[in-house]
């Protein structure tokens, strides 16, 4: 993710985790500067889906770009349009994310079971997997579902994946992936219209106990 180490990202995390101090008190500079990066890709992706361009190649650096251009030649509408994400992503970020002190055994196990099946297929789909992953957080995006879009997004896709390696070999799980594009997309609309009704949480951010008082280590998995 190159463009996250460019000027344009890190200036907009920083007006990002000014409206983040407006909903959260009390929070450690750690958690103001995790939650602030998890906020600001997310908001990349809900400028790319608003505007439409989510399916470009470059589309990371274009929603920059845009909140760039907003932010100085209009500032008022830009605070409307962040202000009015913002009190989005903050009722899904209460809505989705558990915060726990320690992992849940089957939980892990069962990721691992994931991501050892699906790891091999993503490495030879490559871009396709990729393309994917934008309709998966276009569509979340436009269900309403804000927060955390990049993981959900690549969970989404990868529960899917998962779900054909179960039943075919690896190679035959990729010729069917590759052939059948329609298929993997309506399973993705499938899936995202079920995380839309449901009502608890998706996500949990595993909060390290060593360093509950003054700074706290997160890490972050899917639910």
């Amino acid at each position: 993710m190159e463009w996250k180490e460019s000027n344009a990202y890190s200036t907009l995390e920083s007006i990002v985790s000014h409206y983040i101090a407006r909903y959260f008190s009390d929070l450690t500079q750690q958690e103001v500067e995790f939650m602030s990066d998890v906020a600001t890709q997310d908001l990349v992706n809900y400028l790319a889906v608003k505007f439409d361009f989510i399916g470009d190649p470059d589309y990371s650096y274009k929603s920059l770009a845009l909140a760039s251009k907003l932010a100085e030649e209009n500032p008022l509408e830009f605070d409307s349009l962040v202000n009015e994400w913002a009190e989005i992503w903050v009722l899904k970020w209460r809505q989705r994310v558990k915060l726990v002190m320690s992992d849940d055994p089957e939980n892990t196990k069962a990721v691992q079971r994931l991501e050892e099946k699906v790891g091999p297929i993503l490495d030879v789909l490559g871009d396709e997997a990729t393309e994917f992953k934008k309709f998966a957080i276009g569509s979340l995006i436009r269900t309403g579902e804000v927060c955390f879009t990049n993981l959900m997004a690549e969970m989404v896709v990868k529960e899917i994946f998962f779900k054909i390696a179960s039943s075919q070999r690896g190679d035959e799980a990729v010729n069917f992936i590759k052939s059948n594009p329609v298929f993997v997309i309506n399973e993705v609309v499938k899936r995202v219209k079920e995380l839309g009704q449901f009502r608890g949480n998706l996500v949990v951010v595993r909060i390290n106990p060593a360093f509950f008082q003054d700074a706290r280590g997160e890490a972050v998995e899917w639910w």
